[in-house]
């Protein structure tokens, strides 16, 4: 009897610890205009250090430092496939600079467009041209929002949950699938090859090559599009069985295309190609 109560104890202070550990967290968003928009498993994993010791430092009207925010938009960059960003200075984070740092870098892994749409503020006279940039393209974009709807107020300090929820917009952005422009190179059949992709760089185009093995020459083969999706880039075929009633050669046939992208559509190497849903025409053909 008495193990059963000292466990009931130990079990209680356990559970009213961590409810406490809970608590104290929602207790510092309390009724903040942030506290149903913050994603909590997205501040505790890209702002550790604001979630340590029990959210010791987090305080969402507080500031954040240029270094910390650079570290944890690098952490976003990085589960994406991108190379990291410089580290800032251990200043506080203005709003301009906060667009510099990722409107920049945005823009050159072509995630989002510059902007020559025009801004309904009329207080970013002040800062440089390339921050003016950062801030279309963002704005643009929705990723950032104005003070209100004619001041950005470029110089004010981000808060801490000002800098969560826009690196959750950006989350969101690398979460969304792009289309890769491209253009067919050459298409050839043989009866000798080994499937797979493989590609190569000439200049500012990179090649890349797709060979599948079918087993009669009556199948039909084309890409359907390139598609960009985290740090993958997925090949999607559309597969064209023969007809039912058609004679075909029973012979192992090798269908090889090979398409051409910009460079600067990929970003730099290295780049991860592969086949998406290339089984779906055959598998229906096998239903039949």
């Amino acid at each position: 009897m008495k193990k059963v109560v000292l466990f009931l104890l130990i079990f209680g202070v356990v559970m009213s610890s961590g409810t406490s550990a809970l608590a104290d967290m929602e207790d510092i968003l309390g009724n903040h205009w942030s506290s149903k928009v913050i994603e909590k498993d997205f501040l505790i994993y890209y702002f550790p250090y604001l979630a340590k010791e029990n959210f010791k430092r987090f305080d969402p009207n507080g500031t954040i430092n240029e270094d910390e925010f650079s570290l944890s938009f690098s952490s976003l960059l990085k589960n994406n496939g991108y190379s990291n960003t410089p580290i800032g200075f251990k200043v506080e984070l203005t709003r301009a600079k906060m667009a510099k740092f990722i409107g920049n870098k945005l823009m050159e892994i072509k995630l989002i467009a510059p902007s020559n749409e025009k801004l309904p503020f009329t207080d970013i006279g002040q800062v440089s041209t390339e921050e003016q940039k950062a801030i279309a393209a963002l704005y643009h974009s929705n990723i950032i929002q104005g003070q209100s709807e004619t001041i950005y107020n470029p110089t004010r300090k981000v808060t801490q949950a000002e800098a969560i929820i826009v690196l959750q917009r950006v989350s969101k952005l690398f979460d969304k699938t792009t289309s890769i422009p491209f253009k067919l190179s050459g298409a050839v059949q043989t009866y000798s090859g080994k499937e797979g992709i493989t590609f190569k760089t000439e200049g500012d185009k990179v090649l890349v090559t797709i060979t599948k093995e079918f087993p009669t020459p009556g199948y039909s083969m084309k890409v359907e599009e390139v598609l960009k999706h985290k740090n993958d880039y997925k090949i999607r075929l559309n597969i064209t069985p023969p007809k039912k009633d058609s004679n075909q050669l029973q012979v192992i046939t090798y269908k090889t295309m090979t398409i051409e992208i910009d460079k600067e559509q990929l970003g730099n190497p290295p780049y991860n190609f592969v086949l998406e849903g290339f089984l779906t025409d055959i598998d229906k053909l096998c239903m039949i």
